[in-house]
This record gives C-alpha cells, structure tokens and sequence, in this order.
C-alpha cells in the first residue's frame, strides 16, 4: 500500500502530529509509521550552503583578489552532527513504497526553505503536498491532514525563501571577507561580520548613540506657582503661550526660560499676585488594542517585563508547540479570517468557566463583542493570523510561558471590549501677562483596560475637581497665588533604543513611525521578518557591535563609521535595505522573477566590495577639520579611524613624530568628536556615561588631558546595571589581604601609619590609593594589581606574593587579546603598574627543517639588504609614505 512520508521541522511536532493521527508505531524515536504514513523529521536546518573553501580552495585565503564570491551554482551539505539524519530521510524517501512527501515544516518562509532544501539536495522527484497548521491541537492536525495543498502551489513562497538564503550568503560573505581584510589589525584580528540586514539595523542604534554623544547639556528654568480657589490648590506651570517650535532650536520648549534673570524676573511678578483662571472637560476616547503580531507582543513584553525580542519568542514557540495554548507565533497579522468567529465564540466561552479570566470573558458573553469588523478581516491576513489563545488551558504552564499565555489572552479579551473613557481637564490660568497651564487626566470609564485590572477610582490622585462644581467649562474664575517655585534642569539628550522601540523601526525600515496603521501599511518594507528579527538582535550581540541593553560598542561604532565614509550606503541604508525585503515579498506574490532578484542582489555586492576595495584612509579621513591644537606640539589636530592626532610632520622618521593620541576607545566608550573637541579646548569634560568595568557595568567618569595623556576620573557610585554574565564573579572580602609594602608612591611610605592592601570588585588596592581615588585626586599613587588580567582572575594567594615579594609565581592559563593561553609570571614597576616575565622556551624553541631555516636565512638576508639600500637612499617620497602609514587605523600592541 502506497504511504505518504511527512517530514516535520521538529521532533516535537512529529510526536504531535502522529499522536493526534493515530496508529503509528514508533521505530526508535526516529521514525514513525503507520498504514498510510510515515513520520519524520528534521532539527530545523540541517542542511547549509557550501562554504568558499570548498567551492574551490584558492578561496581558503581571505583576498581581495578574488572578490566577490559569486557561484555559478549552490550547492548544499548536511550541517556538523546530521549527517546520521539526512541519511535516514534519504533512506526513508527511497522506499518504493513512498508515493508522495508531505511538507509538515512550520507555515512560514523558512519552514518552506528547510522542506525545499531536504528535495533538493535528495533530489527527489515525487509529488510533494503541503500542510499547513496555525495551531497545533489536535483538532487543527487533523483538519490540516484533510485539506493538504498541492506543493506547487507555494512555489512562489519557496523561492522567495530560497532567494533570501542565498542573497544573505552572498552579501554576508562577501561583506564580511571584504572588510575584514581591510580592516584587520594588530589588535582586532576577529572577523568583521556583515549582512543584509544585521549592519542597516547596527546603523539605526549608531545614528541615536551619535546623537546622544553629541548632546551637549543646556541649562534652562522652569517656573511652577501652586493657586488657591475655594479650598483646593493646583499645581501649574508657566508657558509662552505664542511659542513656534524652530528646527534651529530643537531643545526650545513652550515651559522652558534659558535666561535665569528672566525666570526670577518671572517668579518676582507673580509671586503673592492674585490671577484668573479657565478650564475645559472633555471626555477621550482610549480604543481597544488590536490582537498580537509577533513583531507587537515583542515590544509590549519588552515594556511590560524588560524581555529581549529572543526570549519572548521562545516563550512564544513553547506556548504554541510544547502547550498547544496559542496559535502560530512568527506572524505578520494583527487580525482573524472571517471564518474564525466560531472559534473565538469557543474560547471565550471556554475562559468563562473558571480561568483567571473569567471575569472578562463572562463580560463578553453577557454584552457582546465589539470591533468584530476590525478584528475578523482577511484583507488583512498573510500566511498567518493573529497570535490567539487556542482555547486550551494547561496546568503545566509556568514562568516565562506562564506571564506570555496571559498578556496574549488580556489582550485577546480585550480586544473585544468597549473602549475606555478618560475625563481630561485643560486648565489655563493668567497673573499679570504671565501664563500657566494645568494638565490632568483621569479614568472615568476602565473599558478594555479592566481586562489588565485597571479600574476608575474615585480618590485617584490624577482626578482634579472642577473650578466651578458641576460645570464642564468655566472661565473668569479668581485664584490666588499661594506658593511659587523655580525649578533649574537641563537639556537632555535623545533616549537610546531600546528593544521594543528597535523593533518598531526594524518593522518600518528605519522610519520613526509612531502611526500604528501608517506602520502597518510600510510593513513590507521593513527590516527582516517577524520570525527573524529576535536573532539578528542577537546577533548583534554575540558579535560585540552592541551590548546587552543595545548601546553600541566601540567596534560598532567605528564599523558604521568606516561603512558610511567608504559610501556603503546599500549596506548601512534600513530604507534601502528593506527594499530587498519587499522585493522578497514581490519574488513570493510572482509579481518579481528570482532571476532578476539574484541579479540585483550580484551588483549590490559587487558595489559593496568595490566599495571596501578601493578606499584610501587618507581620503576619507582627511584634514579638513581640525578640532583643536595638539597640547604637546600645538598643530592641528584632526579625527583618524582609530584615533585622534595632530598633524603628522612629513619630515619625522619613526617614533620621532608627535606621540600625541586620543584614543577612540576609553574604558569601552566611545570617544567621539565632540568630545575630543572639548577636551582640546578646556582640557577636561563634564559627567559622562557609558564607560565600563573589569564586571560590565557601566559608570560614569570625567576625562581630562595631563601632559597629553588621556586620563578618566570615575564618580564613585555612580556604577549601573548588572555584571556581565560571561564574566568571572568575584567575591570581595572585607578584611584586609595583606599589609601594605608602602611602595610606588604609597602616601604612607615616609611615616610609620599603617597601610593594608585591600580588595575592590576591580583590583587589590593600597588602602591609601583607594582613599585618594575615591577623594577624586587626578593622579592616586600606592600598589595596585587589578582582580583580572588577561581574562584571568587573580589568586589571592598570588596577589599576596606579588606584595609581599615583588612577584608572583609562574601562572600558566593568562588568555592574550587573540584567545591563546601564555604562562607568565607578573612584577611590580616602579610605576605602581605591574609587567610580564615570561618563562624560556623549552629547547629554546621548535627547530626549523633545513629546508625551512635555509630559506628564512635567505629572506633574512634580503630583508637587510634591502633595509640598508633604504637606509642610504632616504627619498623624501619614502618619508611621506612612511607619515602615511604612521596616519593608518592600527592602534600598538599592548
């Protein structure tokens, strides 16, 4: 009898779907088999494109030579560690018996990539079928297995995403080769990865952290007067009421005075004054929330639990495959298929009798649902719909999975309720010519918000009593001026991204889109998918271009930077980039052939590389905007990509030119113009943030210029957020390591005061240096050694020795900056900083073959012949070369 072989995404969903079935037996939980079926599956991809190497071996070297890297084919290969399942799948589908392949991958693009990619490279040519499942109970498998698709019918799905695999590829390693040879250094040996559409997300967070650094704080007043009218007192605030906002002046506000004089000018002809007032009630209507998408609930569980877009995804996916609660979470839709009422008539009814919700969904049941044409429209159905409850409840449920089941099934609820009402009051109130204005809003009808518990109270603190009793507009109403308050602030800059706010751009292709249906209507131009923009997030992450809250590093930084100066745009654009999402969607609809699409994607890499192959350092980092006089040698100081320096003299030979530098990188912030700018002219900074200890926190500090170092004074107490959990923890004690040997400047030295090292989360410290650092002095002296060193936390019993003995004992697992273990002992400088030693080598090194020593004494030879010829010429071209390279991107070894 002829079978049908599914083969599902996952092992989880095999085990559903035969169980729900029926009839299968189970070889050895690899396969499932059954009178008309056999069961099974893949672990999500199993199969990649072949890397360069292996296309041919000329690209085992990273050149530019031979870029970009374009295939005439694509060929595939089992991933590490499944190759034992690619041959269980072939054996499976070679069977005579085997009639026809049911496609059981998740309903999506990659799901329809993972089946295609089994096909192709088994290179099957049976018949193919499609099913396609929003929910995964019981019910919804079987309905699915009774109205199987044609597999031709989703071609257009399949090679869009067959498409964007390959177009990711190109780009990604294309990209990434390109500009990693250009700018590898001495210090940064790592890959530079690139991609399609990590490094346009990448440039959206480095934009705002511009933004943010540029920022420099203005100090403004604002004047607030608390009025007294018949026994109640209001609080208000003064404002210009013929005040235009000018893009000149972006910190300009109707409520805010840069001019103190005048501000107390202000609270002097008000204060004690008597004043009139006036006052508008109106009611505003708050509509119910549409249902979840995926891209939604990500950003309102960032909000409401601080979750990152990966983790409420997981949540998600748990929801819907391990407790069957919630319908397909990689969806586009916020709405529901006309045919779905009876459904969602079902939950409801079901969460009526004894859920958590219960409450509200007997709310439903008594008064009818509202906003049902909103909610049911197939317009506005993709692939997938809304993310909804499945009517299922489990007790099973906890955590994460837990809190994410009840904010999808809150909203579910909600969506259907009335909307809420608040009451809002504008109040106006003139001393003099002088104006305030009072703002408040207060609920007056929960709606949808009591499904969250929200609930109008009658001794809400928001709630302000009306000027005149009863009466909903009132003017001409006399109050007095009890109390006045001059309140001083400043200008802050824009807020950082945070996940949810990313998403939203991400949806909109960069856009700043706050317009939800606006939002809706450009969504096929945005960033990624739904389904892929918790792991481009991620990656982003794992890839040290931001850290855990999505601030941008240093590498992040100078990337973006570098990209734009070299006019990358295709690859730093969002808006351009999502333009090749759209034209995804274009390959998918037939309305775009994929030849054309690949076509595209081969020039826009082809630009990428030319872009990163051609560029000169000089040119795009050129002296055309000096930011102040080098302290030391008084030239013109000008920004280069690693750092800022002055003007190189073209006469220097060496190390004999100027050594001035401002870094880039401080303690892990970024330093940016500004900022150097300001430090030339004054020598110092005020308060900023962003900078980083040995445990990820990040605090704030204050930079000057000494003698033409760089050197930062943190503000203690200021450290923020928690240590970074790949780092080693460390316990600090409170009693002291050991006494002080009152060296390197320790202020205890000349007296018999005692001294003790003791312990910080960063260092063992002399009690004295600790004393003055925390006093804020510029320059604190007295034995230090930091808790880690080369990625190795000190002993104490090391830390002791090296005290009490100058050294410590041989260490053997230090990890250098390219993640290679080193022995080495330390030793005390007379600096107060501490030195390697490191032990010989054993033998005196690995010996070399004959052939091997005889060609690197024939090299070694040329190499002097050829130093001394350049040594007796000394062109002056050879000079400016020589400044050239001086001006190059690599920092020195540390």
């Amino acid at each position: 009898m002829p079978k049908s072989l599914i083969i599902t995404e996952k092992p989880s969903v095999a085990h559903d779907i035969t169980e729900a079935l029926g009839g299968f037996i189970n070889h050895e939980k690899e396969y499932w088999e059954s009178d008309q079926f056999i069961c099974t599956f893949a672990v999500g991809h199993i199969l990649e494109l072949i890397s360069p190497e292996e296309i041919d071996k000329v690209y085992k070297r990273w050149t530019l030579e031979h870029l970009p890297i374009i295939p005439d084919e694509f060929k595939l290969k089992p991933k590490e560690k499944q190759t034992n399942r690619v041959r269980l799948i072939k054996k499976l589908v070679n069977r005579p018996d085997v009639s026809d392949l049911i496609n059981a991958c998740d309903a999506g693009r990659e799901g329809e990539l993972i089946f295609r990619e089994v096909v192709k490279y088994l290179d099957v040519d049976k018949p193919t079928r499609r099913l396609w499942l929003q929910s995964m109970t019981p019910e919804a498998i079987r309905h699915g297995f009774a109205s199987l698709e044609p597999g031709e019918k989703f071609d257009g799905l399949g090679a869009a995403a067959e498409c964007r695999s390959l177009a990711d590829w190109l780009i990604g390693i294309n990209a990434s080769r390109a500009l990693t040879v250009r700018l590898r250094s001495r210090s940064q040996k790592s890959a530079w990865s690139a991609g399609r559409v990590q490094t346009p997300t990448l440039a959206l967070l480095v934009e705002r952290e511009h933004e943010i650094l540029k920022h420099i704080p203005i100090d403004f007043w604002r004047i607030e007067c608390d009025f007294a009218h018949d026994q109640q007192t209001y609080r208000g605030t003064w404002y210009n009421p013929g005040f235009k906002e000018d893009e000149t002046q972006p910190h300009a506000k109707a409520d805010r005075v840069f001019d103190k004089a005048r501000a107390e000018a202000i609270v002097a002809a008000v204060t004690g004054k008597p004043g009139v007032a006036s006052e508008k009630r109106k009611p505003s209507r708050d509509a119910a929330p549409p249902l979840f998408d995926l891209t939604s609930l990500q950003r309102e569980a960032n909000r409401r639990f601080g979750w990152s877009a990966a983790r409420t995804l997981r949540a998600a996916q748990g929801c819907y495959e391990t407790h069957k609660v919630l319908t397909y979470p990689r969806t586009d839709s916020r709405c529901l298929p006309s045919d779905y009422v009876k459904h969602v008539e079902q939950v409801i009814d079901k969460f009526s009798q004894g859920s958590p919700f219960a409450k509200s969904a007997a709310y439903l049941k008594q008064n009818g649902r509202q906003n049902d044409s909103r909610v049911f429209n197939d317009k506005g159905v993709s692939d997938h719909f809304a993310i909804i409850p499945t009517g299922q409840l489990s007790s099973r449920l906890s955590g994460d999975d837990q809190k994410l089941f009840d904010l999808v099934s809150r909203r579910f609820l909600a969506t259907f309720f009335p909307p809420a009402i608040w009451e809002q009051v504008d109040r106006r109130t003139v001393v003099g010519e002088h104006h305030f204005q009072t703002k408040a809003r207060s609920l007056r009808d929960p709606g949808w918000r009591s499904v969250f518990g929200q609930e109008a109270k009658a001794d809400d603190p928001n709630v302000l009593p009306a000027l005149v009793p009863g009466q909903e507009k009132s003017e001409g109403v006399a109050v007095n001026v009890a109390e006045t308050e001059l309140k001083d602030d400043k200008t802050k800059p824009p807020p950082r991204i945070t996940e949810a706010r990313l998403l939203s751009l991400m949806e909109n292709a960069g856009r700043q889109i706050e317009d939800e249906d606006l939002a809706a209507a450009l969504d096929e131009k945005g960033l990624g998918t739904p389904a892929t923009r918790a792991e481009i997030i991620e990656n982003l992450k794992n890839k040290q271009y931001v850290d855990k809250s999505l601030r941008p590093t240093v590498k992040g930084m100078r990337f973006i930077d570098l990209l734009q100066r070299i006019h990358a745009d295709r690859l730093t654009s969002a808006e351009l980039t999502g333009e090749l999402e759209l034209h995804l969607s274009e390959v998918e609809h037939g309305q775009r052939d994929s030849s054309t699409f690949m076509k595209e994607v081969g020039e826009y890499t082809q630009d990428i590389v030319e872009a990163a192959r051609n560029f000169d350092y000089d040119k795009i980092y050129p002296n055309d905007e000096a930011l102040g006089n080098c302290p030391l040698c008084k030239r013109s100081v000008y920004e280069r990509s690693w750092f800022y320096r002055c003007e190189e003299d073209p006469e220097a030979e060496g190390d004999d030119d100027c050594p001035f530098r401002i870094w880039k990188d401080k303690s892990g912030r970024y330093i940016d113009r500004t900022t150097a700018k300001t430090l030339l002219e004054k020598g110092t900074t005020g308060e900023l943030d962003g900078f980083r200890n040995l445990q990820g926190r990040t605090y704030k500090g204050i930079l000057s210029l000494e003698g033409g170092n760089l050197a930062l004074k943190p503000i203690v107490g200021s450290e923020e957020g928690e240590a970074d959990e790949n780092l080693p923890k460390i316990d600090v004690r409170k009693e002291p390591l050991c006494p002080c040997p009152k060296n390197n400047g320790c202020p205890a030295a000349e007296s018999d005061e005692p001294c003790n090292i003791v312990e910080t989360e960063s260092d063992f410290i002399c009690e004295h240096r600790k004393k003055a650092f925390e006093a804020g002095q510029p320059k604190p002296t007295g034995p230090v050694l930091p808790r880690i060193v080369c990625k190795r936390v000190m002993k104490r019993e090391e830390a002791i020795a090296y005290f009490q003995k100058g050294e410590t004992p041989l260490i053997e697992d230090f990890i250098s900056r390219f993640g290679r273990k080193f022995k080495a002992t330390l030793h005390t400088r007379e600096t107060g900083k501490h030195r390697f030693e490191f032990p010989p080598r054993e033998g005196g090194g690995k010996k070399k073959s004959k052939k091997k020593a005889a060609k690197g004494k024939a090299s070694t030879k040329k190499k002097a012949a050829a130093k001394k010829k350049a040594a007796k010429a000394k062109p002056k071209a050879a000079k400016k070369k020589a400044a050239s390279v001086n001006k190059s991107t690599e920092p020195p070894v540390a």
